[in-house]
């Protein structure tokens, strides 16, 4: 029998959307899989669209997350993956759309071998597919990945891999709950510096949806921003000992660039969070980062400037 998949889709308030996601889902050449569709607490018409599907074909579930969990997507991907009954995982989003042949290819390459995921490439389009801009990005194979991804040499959304839940069960990973933006980083550097095999598919299997409410192109919040600062700090702390100079002063870089947003944006509670986590990095940013970055707090809060402390 083939292994089964569990697609996994966090959703809010895209039910004008949705519909055209799952469509693809059902589009699938490969049967074997089960879409459990997590709704973070949708006001408009989600839980009667998915209802619908669910009459349709018994492969959809409606979970709705739990109260006592974080709002957010990574919540939403977790509490999915515990009800995941699949020998592989796909995480997915509510407002994109799968290739017809995204399941049986990914899931061929991986059972002829041993790696732990495979990826494919995603194509970029702006509100009906057939108007592509192109792939979101062209490289996926390295022979460094750690260091290439964290300084964007190659890279993947969420949505693109398929991965072994056996991997994922023997090694803990989990979305982190806390941050609601960078999660592709945030996750996939762990699963990377783990030392993950992967495999590539250099052909889009994903169609990915450009529009003003998507993560990836919407306007930042301060959640956002304290995130992709988080992230960048994080990786810093995590795994300086596999950071190379070059992948290191671009996560240095970003991590600045985030943290001045906040500070222009006079959101010092959240920068001083920052500060605070940075306390653990005495030994792993230099004196004079962070003596720029306090200095650079101060800067903004008392005087609105201070941008050159903070470049690279």
């Amino acid at each position: 029998m083939n292994p089964m998949v569990s697609i996994i889709i966090p959703t809010y308030n895209r039910a004008s959307l949705l519909r055209e996601t799952l469509e693809s889902i059902l589009d699938q050449t490969y049967q074997q899989w089960e879409c459990l569709v997590v709704d973070d607490g949708s006001t408009d018409d989600t839980a009667r669209l998915v209802s619908q599907f669910m009459d349709k074909d018994k492969r959809f579930r409606y979970l709705q997350r739990p109260e006592d969990r974080p709002k957010g997507a990574n919540a939403c991907r977790n509490y999915g993956f515990e009800h995941a009954g699949g020998s592989y995982i796909n995480w997915f989003d509510s407002d994109d759309l799968m290739h017809e042949d995204k399941l049986e290819l990914q899931v061929a390459q991986l059972e002829a071998g041993d790696s732990d995921f495979s990826v494919c490439q995603t194509m970029v389009f702006e509100e009906q597919i057939s108007n592509k801009i192109g792939l979101r990005n062209k490289k996926l194979s390295s022979e460094d990945p750690f260091n290439d991804y964290v300084s964007h040499k190659i890279k993947w959304l969420t949505q693109a891999p398929l991965i072994r839940k056996s991997f994922l069960d023997r090694s803990g990973l989990k979305y982190d709950e806390e941050i609601q933006q960078s999660q592709e980083l945030s996750f996939f550097s762990e699963v990377l510096a783990m030392g993950a095999r992967y495999e590539t598919i250099d052909q889009p299997l994903v169609y990915f949806r450009k529009h003003a409410n998507s993560i990836s192109f919407g306007n930042p919040s301060e959640a956002k921003q304290y995130s992709s600062c988080l992230v960048r700090l994080r990786i810093l702390l995590r795994h300086s000992d596999k950071l190379k100079d070059e992948a290191r002063q671009v996560v240095i870089k970003e991590m600045f660039t985030y943290f001045r947003e906040l500070l222009i944006s006079r959101h010092f509670n959240s920068a001083k969070k920052i500060l605070r986590e940075n306390h653990q990095s005495k030994e792993v940013l230099s004196w004079e980062e962070r003596w720029r970055m306090h200095l650079a707090f101060n800067s903004y809060k008392y005087f609105k400037t201070g941008y050159k402390l903070l470049r690279i």
